[in-house]
């Protein structure tokens, strides 16, 4: 069973704003509202792929009962910690030249006592052959070695694999725990490392610092060039084909789900690594915040290059 963890739940609110102008009155043609927060996103990837999983974290007001109501709706499992305080919306505005903007808030504090109940329910929710995905930003208050107690417990039980996917400090703090996968994209890369990577092989030589630190799998999405993949013995650049980007949002979180769904059904270093690339790639064609169907992805899947590195 692959579990998600979102520590930092939102309402994505969308508004599709063909002339949008900053300090300027601006008016939306159409707008809709989902759940969100990157663990959840994967949830709904992975539905959307023929998987399942079982969506946790932190929840809190109304929106969090609407996020509730919205994974009903999509018959994805959930067991989430309700805590005081309301989830966040983040608003997200797209513009008719493929522009978007977007203003996220920072999400509720939580108290210790509530973060032992998230590490508990997690915990019980992992089963030997477990896949957790520990996914997005963290609430404004949550310690960083809060964060990598938890990744440490996730993979206290045999088994348990963990794959992570944050910013550069969460991404180094989750080091200890031996993660199965990082998931950092460019940008992240290359705030670990202090510089930005220009060529492939400057991203797999960037990579391999994460394995040295403990990583067993490093994925680098870099957007249209595609992604870097690196084990502690072999590195690909997988460049998909081109296609028409008109919904990037999320494109992140499908790769991870496709990479958790490729780490269950034991798939090997190749196949994963273009399969999560071509899920991606399938995603930025679908606009707004939806996911890809496993069809699309597996015909993008046709034309995606592996290249070893």
């Amino acid at each position: 069973m692959i579990i998600t963890v979102t520590l930092n739940p939102a309402v994505d609110h969308t508004l599709f704003v063909p002339k949008f102008s900053a300090g300027q009155v601006n008016r939306a043609t159409t707008s809709r509202m989902d759940a969100g927060g990157k663990g959840i996103n994967v949830s709904k990837a992975l539905k959307e792929l023929g998987g399942e999983s079982i969506a946790c974290g932190l929840i809190a007001g109304r929106h969090g009962r609407s996020i509730k109501e919205a994974l009903n709706a999509a018959a994805i499992q959930y067991d989430f910690v309700e805590v005081p305080g309301e989830t966040r919306v983040n608003i997200k505005i797209i513009a008719e030249d493929g522009i978007h903007t977007d203003i996220n808030e920072p999400g509720f504090d939580i108290s210790e006592a509530d973060f032992e109940r998230l590490m508990d329910r997690v915990c019980r929710n992992t089963r030997h052959d477990s896949i957790v995905v520990l996914s997005g930003s963290v609430p404004p208050n949550l310690a960083m070695s809060s964060y990598e107690t938890l990744c440490k417990k996730i993979v206290e039980r045999e088994g348990v694999r963990l794959i992570v996917d944050s910013d550069a400090k969460h991404l180094q703090a989750s080091l200890s725990a031996k993660p199965a996968i990082l998931k950092p994209n460019l940008r992240e890369l290359s705030s670990y490392l202090g510089y930005e990577p220009q060529t492939p092989a400057e991203v797999v030589e960037g990579a391999r610092k994460l394995i040295e630190g403990g990583a067993q799998t490093v994925a680098v999405s870099m957007g249209a060039r595609g992604a870097v993949m690196v084990n502690a013995s072999r590195a690909v650049l997988v460049t998909p084909p081109r296609v028409n980007a008109i919904g990037p949002v999320g494109a992140g979180d499908v790769m991870v789900a496709a990479l958790a769904q490729s780490l269950e059904e034991g798939n090997d270093f190749l196949t994963t690594a273009k399969y999560a690339t071509a899920a991606a790639t399938a995603s930025v064609t679908i606009e707004g915040t939806r996911m890809a169907s496993r069809r699309k992805v597996l015909a993008v899947f046709q034309d995606t290059d592996v290249q070893e590195l």
